[in-house]
This record gives C-alpha cells, structure tokens and sequence, in this order.
C-alpha cells in the first residue's frame, strides 16, 4: 500500500511538472505557488519581453534575456533575478522589493521611481542607470556599481552601501539617513525628527 502511494504522489509530481511550462515549474519549486495570473506572465515575458503592470510576484527570471524589455510598474514583489540580460529595460515603477538580483546585466536600465526596498542587490553594475526617486529603503547593495548612476532623490535611508562604488553618482537629494556608507561609517544626512 505504501508503495503504491508513493508511486502516485512521484506521478503527481511528475505530471504537475511536464503541465506547466519549465520557467513556471522551476519559480513554483522554488518561490512557492504562484498567482494564476504569474504562472501565466513567465513564459509570456520571456517570449515578448513585455509585462507592463503584470504579476510577477515570486517568480525566478534566471537565464532570461530581457534586453529592451518592458516591465513598467510590474509587480516582482519577493522575485529572483539571476544570470539575467536587462540591458536598455525599461523597469519604471517596478515593485522589486524583498527581491534578490545577482549577476543580471542593468546597463542603460531604467530603475525610476522603482520600489527595491529591503532588496537584496549585492554586487549588481548599476553604472550608469537611472534610479532616480527610487525606493532603496533598507537594501542590502554592498559592492554594488552606482558610477555614473542617477540617485537624484533616492530613498536610501537604512541602506547598506559598505564597499559599494559611487564615483560619479549623483545624489542629489537623496536620503543617506542611517545608511552605512561605502567606507563602512553611517550617515546620518537627512535624519529628521519624525
């Protein structure tokens, strides 16, 4: 009997897997269950590199090449972006926060007004790219590339920076409050009695 119910649940698994396309059954292994609306939105961008608004909340872009895409206020709330193109992208307004992006090309990406809040962006090369009233609230960036970056009036209030490049950035009304700098010392630019 046990035997037989381990044959069916490893069937289960098996058909489950062979029903959704691979970029889905990979994102529900490993983020946990997907919208219905996502679970339909991954393959869809990776086929037209378009997704503007749309839910990706918890998806995996690993190895997506995103060249020119438009994910505009696109949701990938507690997404995973690896090993992925993003060059030239438009990214305005997206809501990445609680998300992870590792070893993902940004260069020439348009990261206005996005939310990365509590993010996990070590090491990423934003050299470059517009982050301009972007939301960095919290996020983990240590020897992230901003040179040349646009963070006129970002939000890195609580941001860990330690290592990070600005050469070069710009910013400009940006809120460094409590923020730990490149060289390791905390910033307290901006802290306002609340």
């Amino acid at each position: 009997m046990l035997k037989a119910i381990v044959k069916l649940v490893a069937l289960v698994v098996v058909l489950w897997c062979v029903a959704l396309p691979p970029d889905t059954a990979y994102a529900q292994m490993r983020m946990g269950p997907l919208s219905k609306e996502a679970i339909n939105n991954v393959p869809a961008l990776r086929k037209t590199k378009i997704c503007e608004g749309c839910d990706l909340a918890g998806a995996n872009l690993r190895s997506f090449e995103l060249q020119g895409a438009n994910l505009k206020n696109a949701d990938l709330t507690n997404a995973t972006i690896q090993f992925t193109d993003l060059t030239d992208a438009n990214l305005e307004g997206v809501i990445l926060a609680n998300s992870r992006v590792e070893e993902s090309i940004l260069t020439g990406a348009n990261f206005s007004k996005a939310d990365l809040s509590v993010a996990n962006l070590n090491g990423c090369d934003f050299s470059g790219v517009n982050l301009q009233n972007a939301n960095l609230r919290a996020a983990t960036l240590n020897k992230t590339n901003f040179a040349k970056a646009d963070l006129r009036g970002a939000m890195l209030r609580a941001a860990n920076l330690n290592g990070a490049n600005l050469d070069g950035a710009n910013l400009d009304g940006a809120n460094l409050c409590n923020t730990v700098m490149p060289d390791g010392k905390l910033s307290f630019r901006d802290c306002r009695a609340q």
